[in-house]
């Protein structure tokens, strides 16, 4: 292998290619980040949203749902289309009281699957072209490192999001490191681009 290639030796329409590639995967991660910034609640929320879920009748809501259940019997599609009578298990799922700690855990442990996956995939993508960048062999080293824990322990925090404090902390100490690695590759390969031979 010639180890004297990196990114200032593509001729230009590899640079364009890779600088491209490059922004696109700085512009998924930021938009990944921007949305979870905006959901977390750190600008505040919509008051007029919390206000009517606050002001809801779970109670009578759900008492006038088994009182029509009684007269009317919903289609069970999966049995033929014979009908079945909507019972008060059913009625839990819609007001939050049928999930348990692990269904909640379920669904936050495939969370953090698809993260695990996705920033994986990043991680190495990305991670194949700052191998060819110009920062020194110690450099990378590093910033993979830093890139590779912060994607196992953000991935670890979202699977304890709702079941303790510590898997909220988790997500926010992995996250920032993952962000700043993206960060730091992206504008070192940008530079290196931008060089010329």
């Amino acid at each position: 292998m010639n180890t004297d290639f990196n990114l200032t030796k593509l001729p230009p329409d590899g640079k364009i290619f890779v600088g491209l590639f490059t922004f696109l995967m700085l512009a998924v991660f930021l938009w990944a980040g921007t949305l979870a910034v905006i959901e977390s609640g750190i600008f505040g929320s919509d008051e007029e949203e919390q206000s009517a879920l606050e002001q809801y009748d779970y109670q009578t809501d759900m008492e006038t749902i088994m009182a029509d259940s009684m007269a009317v019997t919903a289609p069970d599609w999966s049995q033929g289309g014979q009908e079945e009578p909507i019972n008060e298990e059913d009625l839990n799922k819609f007001n939050g009281g049928g999930e348990s700690a692990w269904d909640i855990f379920e669904e936050n442990l495939k969370l953090s699957h698809v993260h695990l996956n996705g920033h994986t995939a990043l991680y190495f993508a990305l991670g194949v072209v700052f191998f060819f960048s110009t920062a020194s062999p110690k450099t990378k080293t590093i910033v993979y490192w830093i890139f590779g824990v912060s994607i196992f322990l953000h991935a670890a925090g979202l699977a304890g999001l709702d079941s303790c404090i510590f898997g909220v902390i988790a997500v926010y100490v992995g996250a920032i490191p993952l962000l700043g690695s993206i960060l730091y590759m992206s504008l070192r390969i940008f530079g290196d681009l931008g060089k010329k031979k």
